[in-house]
Order: structure tokens, then sequence, then C-alpha cells
């Protein structure tokens, strides 16, 4: 049994009792930073301030959001691993800085897995297939189709390089041969404008960023990457529905401590933000950007991180990503 495995064993059981006492000297003292490793107006921006809203209520200190973007999150997600591991500083972690990562930057400056410890799941998310309203496509065959008549002919932004926003459209290509041309931004609040403006042509991207502009008529949506079809939008069908069996993508976002954290201090997180998420209006604010509200023990998130790594690790190879 490897090390973090034995520590969240042993968590497992703390977590699971409704009548642990978890003492004063176990609570953040000072203010609590968040960072978000990637630019503002994203998913993860978005999420990290719905959680801000209630923290000091709960902890009875503020969390700050800090915005640390940089190499597709690696940069804020670096900073954290290195910080000091008392529970004053944590990483909002997605699919991008914890299971792609290791396989795309050969000199990533940490273990996704050695060099933190698993607080809490907080939210899974759709990614939306859209497309600039001037390209004349209106179904996910019409896209595959048109990329395959002129191939090249589309890009599609992402948040940058590793992000589940680029991965999705490497995945889309891999299996239906339609050969969209990758464009990665820092974040996918420029990658948006750019849509919008016709300077790309698709995004994959998080609903919650993408949901408001396809309300407004300034994107059409095609699609969503999940297995089943989103609550936010029950009448759009899924890509695998749409003509790409199976096809399927969920964005998550978790929170992550560094690893050498007390085991105290993360049970304390861990109850703490699971029942900010637990409050009413937390989970309709989330439902009503496009996110699932989740969470759930350290260990249910380390098999997340683990089992995604895995997946891929195939993809990126399969695809032939390099990052240098």
């Amino acid at each position: 049994m490897t090390r973090r495995a034995f520590l969240l064993s042993g968590l497992t059981p703390l977590l699971a009792s409704p009548g642990i006492t978890v003492h004063a000297q176990d609570l953040p003292s000072r203010p609590v930073r968040l960072v978000v490793p990637y630019a503002p107006g994203g998913t993860t921006d978005i999420l990290a301030r719905v959680l801000a809203e209630h923290f000091q209520a709960e902890f009875g200190q503020p969390l700050v959001v800090d915005l640390r973007p940089g190499a597709g999150g690696t940069v804020g997600t670096a900073q954290v691993a290195q910080a000091v591991p008392d529970g004053t500083t944590l990483v909002m972690g997605t699919p991008g800085t914890h299971a792609t990562a290791k396989a795309l930057y050969p000199n990533l400056p940490y273990d996704p897995i050695r060099d933190f410890a698993p607080v809490t799941l907080v939210a899974n998310v759709p990614n939306i297939v859209v497309v600039n309203p001037n390209l004349p496509v209106r179904s996910i065959a019409e896209l595959i189709a048109a990329a395959r008549a002129r191939p090249g002919s589309i890009n599609y932004g992402s948040a940058g390089n590793g992000a589940t926003t680029h991965l999705s459209g490497e995945l889309f290509r891999l299996m239906t041969g339609a050969q969209i041309i990758h464009i990665p931004y820092r974040g996918s609040g420029a990658a948006l404008i750019d849509l919008q403006a016709g300077q790309i042509q698709l995004m994959f991207e998080n609903l919650p960023g993408a949901i408001q502009h396809v309300r407004d008529g300034r994107l059409r949506a095609l699609a969503v990457t999940s297995p089943t079809r989103a609550k936010a939008t029950p009448d759009l069908p899924t890509v695998a529905e749409a003509g790409v069996p199976g096809y399927g993508v969920v964005s998550w976002f978790a929170l992550f401590a560094p690893a050498a954290t007390p085991e105290p201090v993360l049970v304390r997180l861990n109850q703490g933000f699971r029942r900010i998420m637990a409050i009413p209006s937390v989970r309709q604010r989330m439902e009503d950007l496009g996110a699932e509200p989740a969470d759930g023990p350290p260990e249910q998130l380390a098999r997340l991180v683990a089992d995604e790594n895995t997946r891929w690790t195939r993809v990126i190879q399969d695809a032939q990503i390099r990052i240098q």
C-alpha cells in the first residue's frame, strides 16, 4: 500500500463518523488562499467564487481566490504543491492539472498524485460543443461532414493544452476522422471572445462558461460531451446520441491541499466544504451555471484522479500530442 493510500484509508472512518470532534487548532487561523490556475472568467474561477461566498460563515476566515494562470494550469498548481502544508493554501484542480499534465509535460514540476492530498470533489461539468453562428452547421453530423470536406478549415479553441476543452476535441478528431485544428488559449475567456468574433469556429467549452452565450444567441450549441444529457440543456443531445457512439467526456473540479497537510486539517476542510456545497442556494447556483454539484470523501477523489490519469494518458499517446 502506498503512503497516500494508507493515509486515505485512515481518513475514511473519520469522515464517515458523524460524531467526530474537530478541535479549534485544526481550523485555518488566517485567510485561506484558493489558487485558481487558469485565467479569470472560466468555469474554475466561477466555481471558486461560489464557494468563497460561504467560506467565512463556515470556517471563520475569508477564502481568497488567487488567479495564477499559465502552462495549462500547471504554474499555479505547482505553487500549491510547494506551499506550506497547513490548510491555508489550496488549489481548484481539474483534469488538466491532475489527470493529463503528467503525460503532456515531460518536465512537470509536480506529481499530481504524490504531491497532493485530495480534499473533495466540487462539481462535474459537461462540455458543450458550440460554434460561431456563421458556420453553416447545425448538428454534429453536419460538423463532421464539413470538417471532412475541407480538412483543416475548422479551428477549435481551448482553455489551453491538456484541458478537457482541448482533449475533448482531440478525442472527437480521433473518433470521427474530422481534421479540426487546435488553437490553445490562456483560458477560455479569450477563446470565447475569438469564437464569437469568428476568429475560430468551434469550441468544446465547459458548459458554465458558454451557456449564457448560447442563451443570448451569440453561439450555436450542437451537443454536450457527457454520456447523458445535461440538466441545464435537456433538449440538447449528447455527442454519442448525435452520431459518435461511445464518445463521452466530463470535466470535474476538485479541491486539493499540499501532500503533507495534517490529517485533522483535511478532515475539517472536507467536512466544511461539503457542508457549503449542501447549501440549497449553492447547489442551485451551480446547477443554473450548468454544473452538477458533487462532493465525497478524499479516497473517492483519489480513485478518480488515478482512473483519469490512465484514460487520458492513452488518448494523449494515441493523438500524439507533444508539449515542450
